[in-house]
């Protein structure tokens, strides 16, 4: 009698915590190279970090803090990576950095001089601010050269002039107009945040009747523009956890989806370029509309961010 051969084991599928993970941090970044950092810090001490032990959590924070010269905040959340991951480059290099702007502010960077107290608080500024500068330049990149603050900051070379904007993009923004029924428009520098009044989503990522003619409205409304702009859009689920065995093996995926279906609707209506969409998702997280209730029908839809075409 011949033994049975027993089944392979499945290859673990990855689990849903650390897609939403890193979703949430690369959308936090974008957040914050826009300059939005309160909506950053927000993503990073959403549920999904509990308890803010998250290693590139604290490294995206403390950046973001030394960003803004907030030194302290900084030095803490370093220090903090520094705990939970022993030899992190970032923190170490971060810690110098804000150890040697400390060092200068003491004296104005010029040892052995007497300063008044006026000059030593300009002195100061203009280090914090050269600190700054170099996470601007340095932190956010990808590798790269790190350029080392100068000794004396008011030697520092000016920073060249940033260009100039393409006159055909200069006015696409402020020319668009996207209210309508349903619809609800926010403008923020440099991009239009688009929600809308009610779940545009039935079931699942199956679009409501009206949720379709909502779409196809705002399409119409985008059409004039297509060549000019892209969209970004971020779909959306209630706080309520898929139905086991269902259709969709989490939130993410489920919101994912919606992006997608959003995507295509638009991309018809308003003859928009797939390549001019982005689609991310949130999951349950930061809904469009907080509140007590986790199956809020409204968080059954996506949310968009229209900007200028090569403005990123």
């Amino acid at each position: 009698m011949s033994t049975p051969v027993p089944a392979p084991t499945p290859a673990p599928e990855p689990e849903p915590e650390l897609a939403v993970r890193e979703v949430v941090l690369a959308q936090a970044r974008e957040l914050a190279r826009a300059g939005r950092y309160a909506e950053a810090e927000e993503l990073l001490d959403g549920p999904w970090n509990e308890g803010g032990r998250d290693v590139a959590a604290l490294d995206l924070k403390a950046r973001i803090h030394a960003q803004q010269g907030h030194l302290d905040e900084a030095d803490r959340c370093w220090a903090e990576v520094a705990e939970l991951a022993p030899g992190h480059r970032g923190a170490a290099e971060g810690r110098r950095r804000i150890a040697a702007v400390r060092a200068r502010a003491a004296t104005g960077g010029f040892t052995g001089r007497t300063l008044t107290a006026r000059f030593a608080l300009r002195a100061a500024a203009a280090v914090v601010a050269l600190l700054a500068f170099v996470m601007l330049a340095d932190l956010w990149a990808d590798g790269g050269p790190r350029p080392e603050p100068a000794a004396n900051p008011s030697a520092a070379a000016p920073a060249p002039p940033a260009p100039a904007p393409a006159p055909s993009t200069e006015d696409v923004l402020a020319g668009l107009r996207l209210d309508g029924p349903g619809v609800r428009v926010q403008r923020r520098p440099g991009e239009i945040a688009v929600t809308f009044d009610r779940g545009l989503f039935r079931d699942g990522a199956t679009l409501s009747r009206q949720g379709r003619a909502v779409l196809d409205g705002l399409g119409e409304r985008l059409r004039p523009y297509n060549s000019r702009i892209t969209v970004a859009v971020i779909g959306h689920t209630d706080r309520s956890a898929v139905r086991p065995g269902g259709e969709y093996a989490s939130n993410v995926e489920l919101g994912t989806v919606r992006a997608t279906v959003v995507r295509e609707v638009l991309r018809s209506s308003a003859r928009i370029p797939t390549s001019r969409f982005t689609v991310s998702t949130l999951a349950g997280m930061l809904p469009p509309y907080p509140g007590q209730d986790s199956g809020d029908a409204r968080n059954r839809t996506v949310s968009l961010r229209v900007s200028a075409a090569g403005a990123r």
